[in-house]
């Protein structure tokens, strides 16, 4: 595979079949459970140069999205080296196999960059396995190499790099296992799940793929030409429609009907039309898009089906709450906004029904916007959020929900910090003292044990929690 161009994508090359074909993009379908986990045991290459800052996080609190993706048959893991992939299936010309799309996705932010002259570059190696009981069907390993203008461009925490590859296997059930690790660090991550492929020549209908470019293949001789959007993911108020691309197999005729549904990941439907699929060459290719002001916010499936025919293709669908905001359910987000907005806020949130999420998460940005006076308070609140995790994490609870981290998150940075050290030899007893003048309180904490774990005092709880209400009052 060659390497990266400035977006992130790798330019594809074919190999035999059954060979992979890889080049870069993402998305997939629901044919996929979740497996076993752990980490890649390949050797990693030789490290690059000294890499650039620091080490960084990119799981958010635990908007750690890789359970969002996984609920939603995704390939995904998180900290310490967060991926995303999906799989789609395509016909090919032969009736006994099927081409499998692999898209993987990762950010920038997760991955260790040297300075190249006025650049800066980043190695990662992906893997992927494929086996049938004993037997290993498919063994693929690829080095790829990311360079981009800015340093700023290393810290981008979106899915910035795109990787894909092909695999044509016969229909059946297989051990599917995908891995990605940072070449200049030790970070990696794996995950397995089981893969049915189907015979899709049979069922009459590709996966729905969201793409971020597509090609329409003419015959089924030639692959897949589309580059797939790995997480099938829109921003509420920023996009308009998540397009979708699909293949109708065995039809006859200029245009080719599909009918195709919306439902939330509670399973209610909220969305249905129809479209045609044009035909072109031997093959009937097109889209059905879906609008983001019909569908809610979260996590959702697309079904689409031909009319008169009993089988279903499904794919995932994702819509985010706002550029620079977590990925996450609709559930997951308020209860990440605890610390943001009073409980009879978010309750009124919580108690909209899906198809009028977007208005009232619309209204609820627009009225803290004219209350800080701009937009940002949000991406304040998320940025605090991150920090605290990276600062405040206990082994067995994130950094936001600590003492700190929620401190951090309902107050803001405090003004001042102070810390008194133990008397004694141990650490027991330490305590931190964090000012808020324009509060003017002062939070105790004391780390009763010497390990970390630092509390607030019966006092201080009560202050902060006074301080907090007339804050978001």
């Amino acid at each position: 595979m060659t390497k990266h161009d400035a977006d992130n994508i790798a330019i594809p090359r074919q190999r035999s079949q059954g060979r992979p074909w890889a080049r870069s993009a993402a998305l997939a379908s629901l044919w996929l459970s979740a497996g076993a986990c752990g980490g890649a045991g390949t050797p990693r290459p030789a490290a690059p140069p000294t890499p650039i800052g620091g080490p960084r996080s990119t799981s958010g609190p635990d908007y750690d999205a890789s359970n969002v993706f996984r609920r939603a048959g995704l390939i995904a893991r998180g900290a310490p080296m967060p991926f995303v992939g999906t799989v789609a299936f395509f016909a090919s010309d032969t009736p006994d196999s099927t081409h499998v799309v692999v898209a993987v996705s990762l950010s920038n932010a997760s991955l260790t960059f040297a300075r190249e002259s006025d650049r800066f570059r980043a190695g990662y190696t992906i893997t992927m396995g494929l086996r049938s009981g004993a037997q290993q069907l498919k063994q693929v390993e690829a080095h790829e190499s990311v360079l981009v203008a800015s340093f700023r461009e290393t810290t981008r925490i979106d899915e910035s790099i795109l990787f894909e590859e092909v695999l044509t296997v016969s229909p059946g059930r297989y051990d599917f296992t995908v891995g990605v690790r940072d070449d200049g660090s030790a970070k990696q991550s794996e995950d397995a799940v089981t893969l049915v492929v189907p015979s899709v020549a049979q069922t009459g209908l590709s996966t729905p793929v969201s793409f971020a470019r597509a090609g329409m293949r003419r015959n089924l001789a030639a692959l897949p030409q589309v580059i797939i959007n790995p997480t099938a993911s829109a921003t509420f108020g920023r996009d308009s429609v998540v397009p979708f691309m699909l293949e109708a197999y065995g039809a006859s005729g200029g245009q080719e009907p599909v009918h195709f549904e919306v439902r939330t990941d509670a399973g209610r439907p909220i969305y249905r039309d129809s479209n045609t699929l044009p035909v072109r060459g031997q093959l009937h290719v097109g889209t059905v898009e879906v609008p983001l002001h019909r569908v809610a916010i979260g996590a959702m499936t697309l079904s689409a089906w031909r009319p008169g025919r009993s089988d279903t293709v499904r794919a995932p669908l994702f819509v985010g709450f706002g550029a620079d905001l977590p990925l996450a359910s609709y559930e997951e987000m308020i209860n990440y906004l605890r610390w943001f907005a009073p409980g009879y806020r978010l309750n009124a949130l919580r108690d909209t029904l899906p198809e009028h999420r977007p208005g009232a998460w619309a209204a609820f940005v627009k009225d803290y916007a004219s209350m800080t006076g701009g937009n940002d308070a949000l991406r304040e609140y998320f940025a605090r959020m991150l920090e605290a995790n990276n600062r405040f994490r206990e082994e067995t609870m994130p950094g936001w929900q600590t003492d700190r981290g929620r401190v951090l998150l309902g107050l803001g940075r405090p003004d001042q910090v102070y810390e008194q050290p133990s008397r004694a030899l141990s650490q027991q007893g330490r305590t931190q003292l964090w000012e808020y003048r324009n509060q003017s309180v002062v939070l105790t904490f004391y780390d009763q044990n010497g390990f970390g774990r630092w509390r607030l005092t019966t006092v201080s709880e009560t202050d902060f929690m006074n301080a907090w209400r007339r804050r978001v009052r």
